[in-house]
């Protein structure tokens, strides 16, 4: 990556520069599986090396350091399973490990983001164009972050930013099916299109 934009306080007026060269490389692997006519099973892993290649930030040299913000390595699990004909029940774990936090382009905080594992569920009933689906997000209500910044004014302080603890939510929608011209009916004297 080259010319990759980075919000710079230090530059006049608090504007952007442009980071040093950067490469990520890694591998990313995926599969699915049916057992039966009921049950799939998903799964995916990521492996990611992210490093600067060259340069300084900010008087810091950061050839050879991890980028801030990618986490090494990514998982998701998850199964859906047709508990009726028209239910489906699926569920998902993700996890991520630690990262380091944007502003920390030096890798010298000390700091990282944690390492974090979330679990999700949601049932959904769909019927003709109707879908009403519950879901229960951060089933066991982790405390977590996935972002953070170091402070660019104080050596050893940052903010983090924390996602939410457990929640839930439902939600009804229905999908309209455009008609035809001809099958579309017409009410008496309305006009056609």
């Amino acid at each position: 990556v080259t010319d990759e934009i980075h919000l710079d306080v230090f530059s006049t007026g608090i504007g952007n520069t442009n980071l040093p060269p950067s490469r990520r490389r890694g591998l990313e692997l995926e599969a699915q599986q049916a057992l039966g006519r009921t049950l799939r099973l998903t799964g995916s892993y990521s492996f990611t090396e992210a490093r600067f290649l060259e340069g300084t930030l900010a008087n810091v040299m950061i050839a050879g350091k991890t980028v801030p913000l990618v986490s090494r390595h990514k998982l998701n699990a998850g199964a859906s399973w047709a508990v009726a004909p028209k239910i489906r029940l699926n569920a998902l774990v993700t996890y991520a490990s630690e990262q380091f936090m944007d502003n920390d382009e030096g890798n010298t905080l000390g700091v990282q983001i944690p390492a974090y594992a979330v679990a999700d569920l949601k049932l959904a009933w769909q019927e003709g164009g109707w879908r009403v689906s519950a879901a229960v997000n951060n089933v066991f209500n982790e405390r977590y972050y996935n972002y953070a910044v170091r402070s660019q004014f104080v050596a050893d302080r940052y903010n983090a930013y924390p996602l939410p603890e457990r929640s839930f939510t439902m939600t009804a929608e229905y999908t309209f099916r455009l008609i035809g011209k001809e099958r579309e009916s017409r009410l008496p004297g309305a006009p056609g299109f």
